[in-house]
């Protein structure tokens, strides 16, 4: 973890502290909440000692840490050392709305911190960021359920500790290693539940404004999807609360949720607003619904996964199945265990409520189904925007945070109460059989698959997975059992069910997907990067020629260069992607409307002869050959030319780029007679034009560049991007802000009793 990725992460350790010092009144208890998120700490780094070490990159390719998140937050990082808001992002898809793709995440105030403290950071910066914020996932639970009240005080700190452990280290966040975004939003969600129970629990509004302001922060982060299940957990806590407290009155209820999803909204519209535009003219607004389930849980998947996320390969390398490599429903056996005796021997008058957090569990499982299920489709109905989600199987986030919740006072139940239920014992001994009976088959077939190599190995994993599933049933089961007959006291049952835990997850899958090959290597062909450096005019390259695992697609947005191509992106422009496919190759004069003048291939890949010319290379095996034919960044249409299907004559006359950066630009043009001044520039909103100094519009070529109305003569002409949605973005974000300080200053005037 890089120093500033450090700095980071103690200060918000410090936050933390400050928000437990609010909930808990005793400085003794104070400091035990310190001692057990320093424990969490230890435990979380631990689990990922050889990332942080720098011995190993984990996942193994990066995923979209290194793909795409590392490339575009860097760009974000440098557009701002300049002094400029990266609203814009010309480096990839031929120039794209930055602050309309919700996962650029640079109003997060983590990656604020990053970008301005460490505008240079390094990838691995990235990685320790990603495990800080599953620190954080697991310090927001314990705090949750230090709130939470079973029936009149919290659970005992080990049993808080053991839940925060399980969620922080849950499939669904771990598998996720590699989407920063996705973790960090999903990190605030006990957070922003803690805060709102504590509303409910306490009638005091400055709870549900935190819970508000805390939902924004996740909102800001960047993944729709994980917002949007926050959302959803707050209407279903909202909902089992009206029906576990029937005496809170069901209007101040639905008033305390309105006014935590309206302040979020306000504090978040810079980002949401600009995003909601997007919808309409990215590609993602054309998925069918098959797409939008893709990624579902297989019951196959789910009914394994409860016990092993292995049995059929965690890593990509190893997955095998008839359905797709997901998130499971695993948290660790002892989780699993502990959770049922939640259930089971819970206080009888915390039932009401225990069953609320049950319920968002099984929600989120049937949610993960996708189409296995009917609810996935219901909620595609009811809910605007569901349908451009992609992934069901993300919803078991709400899986793991009920079922950590649920083990929590199955922990507390046993470690301190002693209760005991014969539906477990046997509930426990048969598990145990049949665990047992299937690590004997999977070692059977070892024996028999030896002949096929493939067969062998997953029999080995399937063997594996089971064996570890069972030795911790076992342990598990035991630790039960000594601690109800009084041969283990609290203290020593707490330590070990935890240390247990740790193992198993370990073992499990800490290290399945890891490498030591570093999965930046495909941005740093620096000999290249020199020499399209090294030309001064204002240009695309072209990468979309198959460069896999020789150059990272995203890498244009990390060097400084401007790219046609990028990494597949459901967010990309339908217009890029048309003009894209319609342009007929790289024969055509539309193609050479994109201003491309290099392209990039691997060694030995053939190019139309004649347009294009070897320059340089090979080079760590990819060459790069220029566009005889390439067109300027702005040149001069007839006025007579049809803008809807322009074919560009062979020398037409140039505009002289006078200024360029992310969000404005400024061209002078010499036109023998009035024309269109033609912009090798993606149409979007939010664009405006003078010419002279004078409005005018922005017309559309080909239904995908731009194109402004000049006269005969020289003129200047100006373009900036001034999005009317990230205007009124502000405006709902002032508007926040001064709801806030008028809470504040009422609480005041009360006497701080609201």
């Amino acid at each position: 973890m890089s120093s500033a990725g450090f700095l980071l992460a103690v200060l918000c350790w410090l936050a933390a502290v400050g928000l437990l010092r609010r909930f808990v009144r005793r400085w003794a208890g104070l400091w035990a909440d310190v001692l057990a998120a320093g424990v969490l700490w230890l435990l979380v780094t631990g689990f990922f000692w050889r990332t942080l070490s720098g011995d190993v990159y984990q996942p193994a390719d990066g995923g979209d840490l290194a793909s795409f998140l590392f490339p575009t937050y860097r760009f974000a990082a440098a557009t701002l050392a300049q002094g400029l808001l990266p609203l814009w992002n010309p480096t990839l898809y031929g120039g794209a709305p930055f602050v309309g793709d919700i996962q650029s995440g640079f109003f997060y105030p983590y990656n604020l911190l990053l970008f301005w403290g460490t505008p240079n950071f390094s990838y691995q910066a990235l990685q320790g960021a990603a495990i800080a914020h599953l620190f954080w996932a697991g310090l927001g639970m314990y705090l949750l359920l230090r709130t939470l009240r079973w029936p009149q005080e919290p659970v005992s700190r080990p049993a808080a500790l053991f839940a925060a452990l399980v969620f922080a280290l849950a499939d669904p966040l771990l598998l996720h290693l590699g989407n920063l975004n996705l973790i960090a939003v999903l990190s605030w969600l006990p957070w922003v539940l803690a805060a709102f129970v504590q509303g409910l629990s306490t009638g005091q509004w400055r709870w549900s404004a935190l819970a508000g302001l805390l939902f924004a922060l996740a909102i800001s982060a960047g993944h729709a999807q994980s917002a949007l299940y926050i959302g959803l957990a707050l209407l279903l806590l909202a909902l089992g609360w009206s029906l576990a407290v029937p005496e809170m009155a069901r209007g101040e209820l639905a008033a305390r949720l309105a006014a935590v999803l309206l302040l979020a909204a306000l504090l978040a519209a810079p980002v949401l607003l600009p995003a909601f535009e997007l919808t309409r003219y990215a590609m993602r607004s054309e998925f069918t619904y098959q797409e939008t389930v893709a990624f579902s849980l297989a019951p196959t998947q789910l009914l394994a996964g409860l016990v092993t996320p292995s049995l059929f390969g965690r890593g990509p390398a190893l997955h095998w199945g008839l359905w797709e490599r997901v998130e499971l429903p695993y948290l660790g056996v002892p989780a699993l265990l502990l959770a049922l005796a939640g259930l089971v021997l819970a206080w009888p008058e915390a039932r009401r409520r225990l069953w609320l957090w049950g319920t968002l569990a099984v929600f989120g499982l049937l949610v993960a189904l996708g189409a296995y299920t009917v609810v996935h489709g219901w909620l595609t109905l009811i809910l605007p925007f569901f349908d451009q989600l992609r992934a069901p199987a993300r919803a078991l986030v709400l899986w793991a945070l009920g079922m950590g919740v649920l083990s929590a006072v199955g922990f507390e139940a046993i470690a301190q109460r002693l209760a005991r239920a014969r539906f477990l014992d046997r509930f426990l001994q048969a598990g145990a059989l049949l665990l047992a009976l299937a690590t004997l088959l999977f070692v059977g077939l070892l024996f028999v698959t030896q002949a096929d190599s493939t067969a062998f190995l997953r029999a080995s994993l399937a063997a594996l997975a089971s064996a570890i599933a069972l030795g911790s049933w076992l342990g598990t089961w035991g630790l039960v059992v000594a601690r109800q007959q009084q041969r283990l006291g609290a203290a020593l049952f707490a330590v070990l069910t935890t240390g247990l835990l740790f193992l198993e997850l370990a073992a499990a899958g800490a290290y399945t997907d890891v490498s030591e090959q570093d999965p930046t290597l495909g941005f740093q062909q620096d000999e290249v990067i020199a020499f399209l450096r090294s030309d001064p005019d204002l240009f695309r390259i072209d990468t979309r020629t198959g460069l896999d695992g020789l150059w990272q697609p995203d890498t244009a947005a990390l060097a400084g260069l401007q790219d046609i191509g990028g990494i597949s992106n459901p967010l990309a422009l339908r217009s890029y992607h048309t003009f894209w496919e319609e342009s007929g190759g790289r024969a055509t004069r539309q193609y050479d409307l994109l201003n491309i003048k290099y392209v990039l291939v691997k060694e030995g890949t053939p190019l139309p002869e004649g347009k294009f010319v070897k320059v340089l290379g090979p080079l760590q095996g990819i060459e790069v050959y220029a566009n005889q034919d390439w067109l300027p960044r702005a040149w001069v249409a007839p006025a007579d030319a049809e803008l809807s299907a322009l074919l560009p004559p062979a020398a037409p006359p140039a505009a002289q780029p006078l200024a360029y950066s992310p969000t404005a630009m400024q061209f002078e043009v010499t036109a023998p007679e009035a024309g269109w001044l033609v912009i090798s520039e993606f149409w979007y909103p939010g664009w405006d034009a003078t010419v002279n100094g004078t409005a005018s519009p922005i017309e559309q070529v080909n239904g995908a560049l731009r194109a402004v109305a000049v006269p005969a003569g020289r003129s200047v002409v100006a373009l900036a991007y001034r999005p009317a949605s990230f205007a009124w973005g502000l405006v709902g974000f002032a508007v926040g802000i001064l709801l806030l300080a008028g809470l504040a200053f009422w609480r005041w005037r009360a006497g701080g009793r609201l």
